[in-house]
């Protein structure tokens, strides 16, 4: 279907169409779709596509597609449902086409039989369907000399690092992750491991300042966070490696900066080994207005809930997620517009997000100990030594507390990335890329990628 977009002062004609491709056994036998919706600029001259994806496991490409980078754009409260769809002034369109998958299980992508979304709930079935998706997509439409851009958020970071093992041969030019979960020793608090709590706390930190808690007298999020990274990379990082052979004097002294820093009293400081938690930290830190902290953002507030279940954990209780008590946001909204503006001829509602899918998925890995270390970076460096003219760009935000920036940061550069080939743009954003801000300083970081891997090229 035929559209017109103007972004930057240009009016550009583009098609939207909503595609679909079955995934099937080895026999034959239909599993499910994987769908997508791709925006081409209408032109006899060959452009670069930019594939998107969001996170998880369980997220559609709606964060993306349809409050960042699409040509349309929502705009209102997500929580209240009260959402307006106007023309994005963001949008990637004037640099490359666009296609935003949705993985099995999101979207309109859907299981044929019963137990046929299985084979793609897991690590390497999830970035195997969207593989084949890309490859099929890249081939339907005779894009196959294309350059390409892949754009990862949140999990989706972590699916796009594991596709890097095995799409050198695309011509990629250029790997975006977005708030990616990428190292997971560096992400999931374990015993015996401090790393997290290093990475977790300038998020913390922020948090506390940002809600007036913190002793911190800066006027800005970008001091609070530089300046806790300093004294996590050093005097804290030191004091979890002694473990008990900590000095007692400093103990008392490191608790004592821990609590400026977070809002925290000292004694809970201590009594959790110097190791803050940082969902007893949201719940803590506004626990006398009976409010919970976000984590996907943490400016965001909301009532306490009552205790998650068994079934449940906290962290889906999370006010900036607006999920609710429910497992699953649905959207008419989305569905609509991708029948009326992208021909998709379903039926149904669009799953913007399914935590049933979150929680039935199976991390397990190739390693000989899967359920250890899980960190799939070592595939970037790997893809960029193949084709060292692509780059690589990391967006992240201070008030992330679901993936830490400084936890991004590490994980890439301990991947064997050449320095020269990653930029970093740090935002004064939450998990997503959601205001007018934040948008328009990660749009320039992604056109600025663009522009300079696309150099020289006829």
């Amino acid at each position: 279907m035929r559209h017109t977009a103007t972004i930057g002062g240009v009016t550009l004609d583009y098609t939207a169409q909503w595609e679909q491709l079955v995934l099937a056994e080895n026999d034959g036998t239909p599993n499910a779709v994987i769908s997508a919706t791709s925006y081409q600029v209408v032109t006899g001259e060959p452009r670069p596509v930019m594939f998107l994806f969001n996170g998880g496991p369980g997220a559609s490409s709606s964060p993306l597609h349809m409050s960042a980078f699409g040509p349309k754009r929502f705009v209102g409260d997500p929580v209240s449902g009260q959402r307006t769809i106007i023309p994005n002034e963001f949008c990637l369109l004037d640099r490359v086409d666009l296609v935003f998958i949705d993985p099995v299980g999101t979207g309109f992508s859907r299981e044929l039989r019963e137990g046929g979304a299985t084979p793609y709930m897991s690590i390497h079935g999830d970035s195997a369907a969207v593989e084949q998706f890309i490859r099929h997509w890249l081939a339907e439409h005779k894009r196959s000399d294309s350059p390409v851009y892949l754009v990862g958020e949140s999990f989706g970071g972590f699916r796009l690092a594991t596709l890097c093992a095995r799409i050198a041969d695309l011509g990629v030019a250029g790997l975006v992750f977005v708030s990616p979960m990428l190292d997971a020793s560096a992400s999931w608090p374990s015993p015996g491991n401090d790393l997290p709590h290093v990475f977790q706390l300038p998020a913390i930190a922020v948090a506390a300042w940002q809600h007036k808690c913190a002793s911190a007298h800066a006027h800005d999020a970008v001091t609070v966070f530089d300046e806790t990274q300093r004294f996590a990379e050093t005097d804290y990082l030191r004091a979890l490696h002694l473990g008990s052979a900590l000095p007692a004097a400093d103990r008392a002294a490191v608790a004592d900066f821990l609590a400026e820093l977070t809002g925290l009293p000292q004694e809970t400081v201590i009594a959790d080994d110097l190791r803050i938690d940082s969902e007893k930290f949201l719940r803590t830190l506004l626990a006398d207005r009976d409010e919970l902290v976000g984590r996907l953002d943490t400016r965001v507030t909301g009532p306490m809930p009552p205790p998650a279940t068994d079934d449940r954990p906290p962290a889906a209780d999370d006010p900036a997620l607006g999920i609710g008590r429910s497992n699953v946001i649905l959207s008419d909204q989305i569905a609509d517009y991708l029948r009326a503006e992208a021909g998709a001829g379903v039926d149904g509602t669009y799953v913007s997000l399914s935590l049933d899918i979150h929680f039935a998925f199976d991390w397990r890995n190739d390693h000989p100990r899967p359920e250890f270390y899980t960190n799939p970076t070592p595939n970037v460096a790997e893809l960029i030594r193949a084709r060292p003219k692509s780059r690589v760009l990391l967006l992240g935000g201070y008030f992330d507390l679901s993936t830490p920036l400084a936890a991004s940061v590490f994980a890439l550069r301990h991947s064997g990335l050449p320095p020269s080939s990653l930029d970093i743009c740090a935002l004064a954003a939450g998990h997503s890329l959601d205001d007018d801000d934040t948008l328009r300083t990660a749009g320039a970081a992604i056109r600025a990628v663009i522009d300079a891997t696309l150099e020289g090229q006829p």
